[in-house]
């Protein structure tokens, strides 16, 4: 029954007309990042870090901001969440298969969101891709987790999910002092061993990189942080959800 709960989920994030936007934005970041590789002096490793925190972890977020909400939070929208519990499984597993298969697509989407951005800048012989693409599946889990647990919580989550992952996530790591403790893309720049630019990149770049800042959290420290949110999360949002009703908005339309 896992199984299946994770499969059909899948199935359901997977469907072209979800995945189809998203092909899209590929080959947006693709282009801006060939445009990118030839405005800029640096080096291509130094374009592809920069586009890789401008684009690749804002769209992360994003992703997973959108696709999180169908695991609960559409279900309520569409009057359908009374049908999906009626399945001869325990809630949290209910609960918990879905938020991994939603965790699933986000990764395969910020993946290869991070190769077209790597393609376009300093090829696919990069290691800063693969350093990326260890935070990316952080991230995704993270992100999931916490956007999941948000919609547990709240009607309309997915304003605040968004209100998050553009404002909150961008602003604060270019705050002075530890606020970047708040984030999660802070500890994604630790784990990613993002390195320092220095002067080769544009202020307004540096800002939408969220490299204004002084993130100096260890990657050990950033993975104990990740885990413990990730935890969290996942282990409080199964319990809410096993004993708390939910029922369709008679306001959905």
């Amino acid at each position: 029954m896992e199984g299946y709960i994770y499969g059909s989920m899948l199935r359901e994030l997977f469907r072209f007309r979800r995945i189809a936007p998203w092909l899209l934005v590929v080959l947006a970041v693709y282009g801006m990042s060939l445009v990118f590789q030839k405005v800029t002096s640096g080096t291509p490793q130094d374009s592809y870090v920069l586009v890789s925190a401008t684009l690749v972890f804002r769209i992360l977020p994003l992703a997973a901001a959108i696709l999180s909400a169908a695991v609960v939070a559409q279900e309520i929208e569409q009057r359908t969440i009374v049908y999906l519990l009626t399945r001869p499984v325990p809630r949290w597993k209910l609960l918990l298969f879905r938020t991994l298969a939603a965790i699933t697509v986000v990764f395969v989407l910020g993946s290869i969101v991070a190769f077209a951005a790597s393609l376009g800048t300093a090829g696919l012989k990069n290691e800063m891709l693969v350093r990326d693409l260890k935070a990316i599946l952080v991230g995704s889990i993270a992100y999931v987790s916490l956007f999941t647990f948000i919609s547990l919580l709240m009607n309309r989550s997915m304003i605040v999910c968004l209100l998050f992952a553009f404002i909150w996530e961008t602003a604060v790591p270019n705050m002075p002092g530890d606020l970047y403790l708040l984030t999660i893309t802070g500890y994604l720049s630790s784990i990613a061993e993002r390195p320092s630019l220095g002067q080769s990149a544009g202020g307004v770049f540096d800002a939408l990189a969220g490299m204004l800042g002084t993130n100096s959290v260890s990657p050990t420290i950033a993975w104990a942080a990740l885990l413990c949110l990730t935890a969290a999360c996942l282990g409080v949002g199964c319990l809410w959800f096993s004993h708390f009703e939910y029922m369709a908005r008679e306001d959905a339309e």
